[in-house]
């Protein structure tokens, strides 16, 4: 008989885990507690590791259709000089909607024969694999997976959480329509004092902008969102801005997570409930579809389910780690530096972009894959920016 497995949790991270488990041979209950399954956000990052595991899923290209692929990325500073810049053209890149991503996986979930069960309310996670539900059922499994965000109840159940913060700092997403001039196939992140702002291209009609400031910032965290204040802050997406329908903004606090482990028994934590971070690599959902791709294959290999999610943790902890520490210390980069000398953070981020090892470093967490690349490395340029966040062709 196939061994069953529940998820709690169906978003992007608990979804790719409930496919690629029940592609593999599991019989895979998802519990979500809302009511319908949805995704809340505007745009996020694929890259090589999240891809691969996707295309073990099933064919990419409905979804990929629907996204873009960056082929350039650009580190500015106030001044619109570049820090770095790099040619990602030969890596696989793409934005694409958190929407389209959800429903991509919902649909392969299903395809798979995962039974996702909403409205799904947990009240206790036992190690030896029982799962207890608010209306007193009870279910008994061979493995769970607690991919149920920052505030995981399984991680709390567990004892796995070492800290789970909510940091002085934030970023508000949205999604404006493109217009002719807008850039095409690159992102620009340009930092001003203790804040920054991202634009990159979704598809062929939006373009998705993150603006991040500290929370004691009134008028940089508020909703509706300040389009006057931010355009002042950043002449140079001035235009973009003026697109944004302040009402449709989400704001959120960025979080931090530290565990003592990822699993007790024959439960497991994935995601954010193991690595939440501040999302400034472009990895939160990547790691979760990789790390869960790379516990479906060893517990294809080993039958012992506390021995497969004990070698799963030794293999994927590491870099997993390694991500998120980058994310964290680049917030404290723009969050935590003195204004008073703003230009000196120019001067080590350019440094560092020239420093071979710290390059390959950042290459190898970027694409979230412990092999170096065959692609381009990044590095520093001396290119003039135009005043408006325009594609350079």
């Amino acid at each position: 008989m196939a061994k069953e497995a529940h998820i709690i949790g169906a978003g992007i991270g608990g979804l790719a885990a409930a496919a690629i488990l029940a592609k593999t041979g599991w019989k895979v209950v998802a519990h979500e507690r809302a009511n319908t399954l949805r995704e809340v956000g505007a745009g996020i990052f694929l890259k090589e590791n999240g891809l691969q595991v996707l295309e073990e899923l099933g064919p990419l290209d409905d979804l990929i259709a629907k996204g873009t692929r960056l082929r350039q990325s650009n580190l500015k500073d106030a001044n619109g000089r570049s820090l770095l810049a790099r040619d990602i053209s030969a890596e696989r890149v793409y934005t694409v909607l958190r929407a389209d991503l959800h429903q991509h996986l919902t649909t392969l979930a299903a395809k798979w024969g995962v039974d996702v069960q909403t409205s799904a309310d947990i009240v206790d996670v036992h190690p030896d694999g029982r799962l207890n539900m608010a209306g007193g059922q009870e279910y008994k499994a061979d493995l769970i997976i607690g991919a149920d965000g920052l505030n995981s109840i399984t991680r709390r159940k567990m004892g796995l959480e070492v800290s789970c913060v909510g940091l002085p700092n934030g970023s508000s997403r949205m999604l404006v329509p493109q217009v002719d001039g807008d850039l095409k196939d690159e992102s620009v992140e340009q930092w001003v004092g203790h804040k920054r702002v991202l634009g990159v291209p979704v598809g062929r009609s939006l373009m998705y902008l993150c603006a991040s400031a500290k929370e004691s910032d009134s008028r940089g965290v508020q909703l509706p969102f300040d389009v006057g204040y931010w355009s002042k802050l950043f002449p140079a997406y001035a235009d973009l801005f003026s697109r944004v329908d302040p009402s449709t903004v989400i704001h959120h606090r960025h979080g931090l997570v530290h565990v003592n482990g990822w699993s007790k028994g024959k439960v497991a934590i994935l995601g954010d409930a193991v690595h939440g971070q501040p999302p400034n690599l472009g990895q939160g959902a990547g790691m979760s579809i990789s790390n869960a791709g790379s516990l479906a294959h060893i517990l294809e290999s080993e039958p012992d389910v506390p021995h497969a999610l004990a070698a799963w943790e030794a293999k994927e902890r590491r870099l997993t780690e390694q991500v998120q520490n980058w994310s964290e210390n680049w917030d404290h980069f723009v969050h935590k530096w003195p204004v008073g000398v703003e230009r000196l953070r120019s001067v080590v981020i350019w440094g560092l972009a020239n420093t071979p090892a710290t390059r390959r470093h950042w290459g190898r967490l970027y694409r979230g894959l412990d092999q170096q690349a065959s692609p381009a490395a990044p590095s520093a340029t001396n290119t003039k920016s135009s005043a408006r966040l325009t594609a350079s062709n």
